[in-house]
């Protein structure tokens, strides 16, 4: 697997494809750039698909910087120079959507597109106390003990019932993380807000949800974050997938592909 030195930390990163160049940003619950494996073979036909570990998630180090959105965004900007990438679209997921919305606010010149999955410019400070209990009882007993809530609210029961593989899968990958590294950027993300500047991203932009996401990030009622990117940004559209909760990318994987392909091939002004 290739691995760079990206502003002094280790980072895995794989490149697929040819065509003008698309970074997949993954969230911190799968932990891991395999989260777009249901994207990757699809996209790569039409562009060239770069994924990568965040720094201190999957198979990247952690280093010696402060695990935050600030530091991810500076990393992302440094992993296109080493690959020689000028100008890229962004699709984030989670907190991959808010790092792309960091990058595309510090270095716009650099982002021809940006597709925001599940994600929202900041999270609701009703949600402090809640967090705050949740990361101590992960400093305390690890991992595991989020992780059958985490199924449980961010996949539909359906789904869980007819994919078990899929579930087991993602538990291993959320149980992987380290519980420090998942608790301070989880602290990070409640205090992340670029609500105000989104008037400023002149990019095309895709704003993708489930319609059943019901996630602190989905904002106090389903849709609330997505429909305050798509409210925010000028000129960007909303695809809500029926049927999928935070990961439309996975449970509603056909449909997710068939509105992401739509919008980076489809008729867009400065987007390639």
């Amino acid at each position: 697997m290739p691995r760079a030195l990206i502003r002094g930390a280790d980072c895995v990163y794989e490149v697929t494809g040819t065509g003008a160049p698309l970074v997949l940003i993954h969230s911190i619950g799968l932990s891991t750039r395999q989260g777009w494996r249901a994207q990757v073979p699809v996209l790569a036909q039409s562009h060239r698909v770069v994924t990568y570990d965040i720094r201190g998630l999957g198979e990247s180090v952690a280093g010696d910087e402060r695990l935050s959105v600030a530091t991810f965004a500076a990393d992302l900007g440094a992993l296109m120079d080493h690959l020689e990438i000028e100008r890229a679209a962004l699709m984030g997921v989670s907190l991959g959507g808010f790092i792309a919305q960091a990058f595309a606010l510090a270095s716009p010149e650099r982002v021809s597109g940006l597709v925001l999955v599940s994600t929202a410019c900041r999270i609701a400070a009703g949600n402090t106390g809640a967090r705050a209990d949740r990361n101590a009882r992960i400093r305390a007993e690890g991992m595991a003990v989020a992780a059958g809530p985490q199924l449980e609210s961010h996949f539909a029961q359906a789904f869980r019932a007819a994919h078990p593989e899929v579930m087991e899968w993602y538990q291993g990958h959320y149980c992987a993380n380290d519980p420090a590294h998942y608790t301070a950027i989880m602290e990070d993300l409640g205090t992340f807000d670029c609500c105000d500047g989104l008037g400023a991203i002149a990019c095309p932009t895709l704003v993708v949800a489930g319609a059943e996401d019901a996630g602190a990030v989905a904002g106090r009622v389903p849709l609330e974050s997505a429909q305050t990117l798509r409210a925010r940004i000028p000129g960007a559209r909303l695809e809500i997938i029926e049927g999928a909760h935070h990961y439309p990318q996975i449970e509603q994987a056909e449909a997710f592909n068939r509105a992401v392909v739509a919008f980076l091939d489809g008729p867009a002004p400065e987007f390639a």
